[in-house]
């Protein structure tokens, strides 16, 4: 799993707040401390939803990212950065499927898969995104990690963002 570091975190922070840049991630988990802390549990409660409103859309595990986005951004705003922060995202499941796809001679991976994972963390002053995989259970096949890094590198020079690996 690669761990990259943000060169510029103004750049970084300002499309992954302001922008629909990360629309194709689901929050998992957040964690924002000001002058007190705040966590986010990204888990979608079913239960706050009418029937028919189940019915109409379809329901994720967790809240997409562009919904909970402007909630951080209320957080994090203002003339002070946070002293710490750390946001848990998935690939939407589309997306995942798409990035699996792509990895030759990877047997039933895309089934085995659960979450495609990415961390954003910032802590004195610096950003890092570090990937990960939610696997369903024991494998040996790295492939599906080396693909989802690979991606993730894509994303942020699709992005302009500069970055450098860990």
């Amino acid at each position: 799993m690669v761990c990259l570091k943000i060169k510029n975190t103004k750049a970084f922070m300002q499309k992954f707040l302001m922008t629909g840049d990360f629309a194709d991630f689901l929050l998992v988990e957040a964690q924002v401390d000001t002058f007190v802390s705040y966590v986010i549990d990204g888990r979608v409660r079913r239960e706050f939803y009418t029937r028919e409103e189940q019915k109409q859309q379809e329901l994720s595990e967790f809240a997409a990212w562009e919904s909970m986005r402007p909630q951080v951004l209320q957080i994090v705003k203002g003339k002070r950065t946070p002293l710490f922060m750390k946001l848990v995202l998935a690939c939407m499941p589309q997306k995942a499927k798409a990035c699996l796809k792509a990895v030759e001679g990877q047997g039933d991976s895309e089934s085995f898969v659960k979450y495609l994972l990415c961390t954003v963390k910032y802590e004195s002053g610096v950003i890092t995104l570090t990937g990960g995989i939610s696997y369903q259970g024991f494998t040996m096949d790295k492939s599906p990690e080396k693909c989802w890094d690979r991606e993730l590198c894509g994303l942020l020079e699709e992005m302009g963002l500069a970055y450098e690996i860990l």
